[in-house]
């Protein structure tokens, strides 16, 4: 039994399958050059392209500097505009005897902590006695009473304060 096909040039029927291989050989010898071509080219492009992790590192940073930057521009731009005008702190402080009582009024959007203005009481030797805060509107009222811990050295009121306004202001 013979096989024949439309083709007239693949009209042997036991050398059909003789023909089919040396075709497939082509294919295969045609890919293998194409696969080392392509091998060829990516090697090519991997020795243009500088693979040095220290460029990555340094764009990196250059790129979350210019983030930060443009953060600090755009509340710039509110502050300018008014968008997020700042209410001013107001502070008052005031002795009686032994005692020290720090007042303070300031908006919601303060640049401080209210434990730092504590830890700089208690570091200019203060222990505290009594803490208020509240929130009215969009202000905070915030009020410290505290005494000297050596009631003979007492606490130095100017110094407090010049620590305070560096802090707040």
């Amino acid at each position: 039994a013979h096989l024949y096909y439309l083709n007239p040039k693949n009209m042997v029927g036991e050398n059909c399958s003789a023909a089919g291989s040396s075709s497939r050989a082509q294919r295969n010898i045609k890919e293998k050059h194409r696969r080392m071509h392509m091998k060829d080219l990516i090697s090519q492009l991997a020795s243009v392209i500088p693979c040095n992790s220290k460029i990555l590192d340094e764009a990196t940073s250059y790129i979350m500097h210019l983030q930060k930057n443009k953060e600090s521009l755009e509340r710039k731009k509110a502050l300018l505009k008014g968008d997020d005008h700042p209410e001013p702190t107001v502070m008052n402080i005031s002795t009686s005897g032994s005692t020290l009582e720090v007042n303070l009024i300031c908006g919601l959007n303060r640049n401080f902590m209210f434990h730092e203005i504590i830890s700089v009481l208690e570091e200019e030797g203060a222990e505290v006695i009594n803490v208020t805060q509240f929130n009215s509107g969009d202000r905070v009222i915030f009020s410290d009473q505290s005494k000297a811990i050596n009631s003979r050295i007492g606490v130095e009121t100017e110094r407090v304060q010049e620590r305070l306004k560096d802090l707040i202001l």
